[in-house]
């Protein structure tokens, strides 16, 4: 047979090969590993997304970055809906595997916290999520780049939008009067863009938050009270973090139109 085919092409032996539950007659334990590599294989796709985004926007390329954050916001919608699979696992048949998890977490996942770096949100690791050496590395490369919003404001300043960078309250200032122009009027083409993409990344914004959210009681009708495999506070940590975000002068101006 000539070419590539399907099973060596995916990989499809080495892939079936990697569920591997610690607990065999936990019958559902197949399903909590499967769940969880998939979102790691999304993380993959968006962060490929997201990070395309962040350099064509560095460019001024607002039409490429707009296809890359569309697609980035559908594999958002995806985390929220698997989590509908995840619900359909029982307290105790949770509890038939979770001992043994310990202690592995979801705070260890390096891709979920490459994506809220990307984000913004650049705070010291919680304790209970110790990240391999890789991560580590991976996360101190990262810091270094750019933040979506930072590639965005580039972009608005290719553009002719004056949203300057900066922490004080001048570049501040300039920014939402900026942004607060735009979303009042974007007629033209150009504009209308720049529009677009603004609230492409309120659209991402908002889901991460939505899967926070439903994260947050599925871990409660999961685990009640009980501390996360990790160490930490477990549903009380999770619902800290419900009202992050990662782009607030993007929720402000709503407040200024």
């Amino acid at each position: 047979m000539s070419g590539t085919d399907y099973t060596h092409y995916l990989q499809i032996d080495r892939l079936l090969d990697l569920q591997r539950p610690l607990t065999p007659e936990a019958h559902d334990e197949m399903l909590f590993v499967v769940i969880h590599q998939v979102y790691e294989l999304w993380f993959k796709v968006m962060l490929h997304e997201l990070d395309s985004a962040v350099t064509v926007l560095g460019e001024g390329g607002a039409a490429v970055a707009a296809a890359r954050l569309r697609r980035a916001v559908r594999i958002d919608e995806l985390l929220i809906h698997q989590l509908f699979v995840l619900e359909s696992m029982s307290p105790e048949g949770f509890l038939e595997f979770r001992d043994p998890l310990k202690p592995a977490s979801g705070l260890q996942s390096g891709q979920f916290r490459a994506i809220e770096y990307l984000g913004g949100i650049r705070d010291e690791v919680p304790d209970g999520s110790a990240l391999s050496e890789y991560d580590l590395a991976e996360l101190s490369r990262r810091r270094t780049l750019p933040t979506m919003y930072e590639a965005l404001c580039a972009c608005l300043r290719h553009h002719g939008v004056d949203a300057p960078n900066g922490d004080d309250d001048a570049a501040r200032t300039a920014r939402l009067t900026a942004l607060a122009s735009l979303y009042r009027d974007h007629a033209s083409p150009d504009r209308a863009l720049l529009h677009e993409v603004c609230e492409l990344f309120v659209d991402h914004d908002e889901a991460i938050a939505r899967w926070r959210f439903h994260h947050t009681l599925m871990a409660a009708r999961e685990i009640g009270t009980r501390h996360g495999t990790g160490g930490s506070l477990g549903v009380d940590y999770l619902r800290s973090t419900v009202d992050r975000r990662f782009f607030p002068e993007l929720w402000e101006v709503r407040a200024l139109l």
